[in-house]
């Protein structure tokens, strides 16, 4: 199966066995297919400052991001997910609209898990 968002095309499963911090999933919100990172899990508590994102007060390491900064921005805000919910950031931070801005999502919202991009092939 593939799944699109905008100009993106990326191979999903059908199955989702267990997700886990750095999943690319496929999820609907606000009428739309979207594609994101999970970043929090249930029970989690996300803080967002000084261009940081802690998980649990803990600096999370993000090497996906290729040195941009995990939260663009100076404003603070925290978020203490409950059972079930997850909180989803686009990679491209600057440029995303994610769980910063509609919150944390339902696990009921996730369709599946990206397996592999198919385009736009890789930039180096």
């Amino acid at each position: 199966r593939l799944a699109r968002q905008a100009s993106k095309r990326v191979a999903v499963g059908r199955r989702m066995r267990r997700l886990a911090r750095g999943d690319i999933i496929v999820f609907a919100a606000g009428g739309q297919r979207r594609i994101k990172r999970i970043v929090g899990l249930p029970h989690d508590r996300i803080t967002l400052a000084d261009g940081m994102l802690l998980i649990n007060g803990d600096r999370f390491a993000e090497p996906y991001l290729n040195g941009m900064p995990p939260y663009p921005g100076l404003a603070k805000s925290d978020c203490e997910l409950g059972g079930g919910e997850y909180f989803v950031m686009g990679d491209n931070r600057a440029h995303s609209t994610d769980s910063r801005h509609y919150g944390p999502i339902r696990l009921s919202q996730i369709e599946c898990k990206a397996l592999c991009r198919i385009w736009p092939p890789l930039r180096r």
